[in-house]
């Protein structure tokens, strides 16, 4: 077979720009083959007049101070900063300071990753009594919110792990790239000057034998190299989008192990930042950071404190973003306003008169994602590894549901990844 390359890299977001930039600057010689019009996958900023800050449609934080990341930070010009501020909550009638993260973590601590695994919901029907219906609920609100989870499925032993995986990076500070995540695809792009990137390339079948790949795409168009890099997201591989020769039951097999969590986030823009313009209100507002709703569309929300952004972001997490999903974009921009009015009952006049501009992209609908972020089932305790075997020294796989220190569902998490399996391919190379 003529190879026009040496490795294939299936997909253009954060794993697969990692996995790319290290296999080029080690002179192997790699093309990169992404279905959008764009690098960067479900890593998205966009601009707005008249906000300095990018706005993230796909991931915003930076968890903990993860070396993937801290380690490039000057370099790629992410210039992290840390966020912080008070947390709030509303009933739809008053707003006033909560700590929920302590309040969850109340029942979170109790986990452990000893005996069989099991749900979230087993675990806590098992642990905690009627009498702290309130514990219980605010636990329920976190894993459904912070892991875009259902809790009826996903794994104690995995949300276990990951709590273990944040402590050594101090997971509980968050931070931000000052001006977005772009300056990290752009950084990405300056290093993978010269490969060839092959833009609204849908890859449709991927034909392997012993170190020889064939990639069909839309169009008919053929692809051939020594090894290829496969960074599709999770529900891409699940549904069988994209067909393998021979097939992968073993990755089938994994991938039904794993699930694919439903988010719809909707940043709102205003005029000034409303919240902070009441020196007298009370409560004060103008620190804050986090806020929890009782809404069932929209139950949380935050700002960029201390960043000083006149945005709001409201996060519909899980079966919440169901009743949006398909709505059209003005659908989705009013009820975000209405649900912001009902949290902030007080404010209901500002938020009218200063809206801009709602930003916000369907993931689930997107087919080139399917979904925001994976977590693990209730038993599926090493689906990931599985999921990013190697198969037959050939095929590579890397992307956030393959990471399996706890790190997954995080942008730190797809570059360790793509880095991993750079690693394997330069080995493969290396026989």
């Amino acid at each position: 077979m003529d190879f026009q390359d040496d490795v294939l890299i299936i997909g253009g977001g954060v794993a697969g720009l990692a996995a790319a930039a290290e296999l080029h600057e080690a002179g192997v010689r790699v093309r990169i083959l992404e279905a959008r019009d764009r690098l960067g996958g479900r890593v998205w900023t966009i601009r707005a007049p008249g906000v300095e800050q990018g706005i993230e449609l796909g991931p915003e934080f930076i968890h903990g101070k993860p070396p993937e990341l801290f380690s490039i930070a000057s370099q790629a010009g992410l210039h992290p900063i840390e966020l912080g501020g008070n947390n709030f909550i509303s009933d739809g009638k008053t707003v006033k300071r909560f700590d929920f993260f302590r309040r969850s973590e109340s029942v979170l601590d109790e986990m452990d990753d000893h005996g069989p695994d099991r749900s979230f919901m087993q675990f806590v029907r098992e642990h905690i009594g009627e009498d702290d219906r309130e514990s219980l609920q605010w636990a329920i609100r976190y894993v459904r919110g912070f892991h875009a989870a259902d809790p009826e499925l996903i794994s104690v032993h995995a949300i276990v792990r990951e709590s273990k995986a944040e402590e050594k990076i101090e997971g509980d500070r968050q931070f931000r790239p000052a001006h977005g995540y772009d300056s990290l695809i752009s950084w990405y792009e300056r290093r993978l000057a010269g490969v060839p990137v092959e833009l609204k390339t849908e890859v449709i079948a991927i034909g392997w034998s012993d170190d020889a790949v064939e990639v069909l795409a839309e169009g008919g168009r053929l692809f051939r190299a020594r090894k290829a890099i496969i960074t599709l997201p999770l529900s891409v591989l699940q549904e069988d989008a994209v067909q393998f020769e021979p097939a992968l039951p073993q990755k089938q097999e994994a991938a039904a192990k794993l699930v694919i969590g439903r988010v719809l986030r909707v940043t709102l823009q205003f005029r000034e930042r409303f919240w902070t313009q009441r020196k007298d209100a009370v409560p004060d507002l103008r620190n804050l950071h986090f806020l929890m709703a009782d809404d069932p569309l929209f139950p949380t929300w935050w700002t960029m404190h201390p960043i000083g952004a006149p945005l709001l972001v409201g996060w519909s997490p899980d079966v919440c973003s169901d009743a949006l999903r398909g709505k059209s974009h003005e659908e989705v921009a009013a009820q975000a306003c209405r649900s912001l009015e009902k949290t902030l009952p007080d404010y209901k006049e500002e938020i009218r008169a200063g809206f801009v501009a709602a930003y916000f992209h369907d993931w689930q609908s997107d087919p080139y994602s399917r979904g925001a972020y994976s977590y693990v089932k209730a038993g599926g305790e090493g689906a990931q590894q599985a999921l990013g075997a190697p198969v037959e020294n050939t095929l590579f796989f890397a992307g956030e549901a393959t990471e399996w220190d706890g790190h997954h569902a995080t942008v730190h998490g797809a570059i360790a990844t793509g880095l991993r399996a750079a690693r394997e391919v330069r080995a493969a190379l290396n026989r």
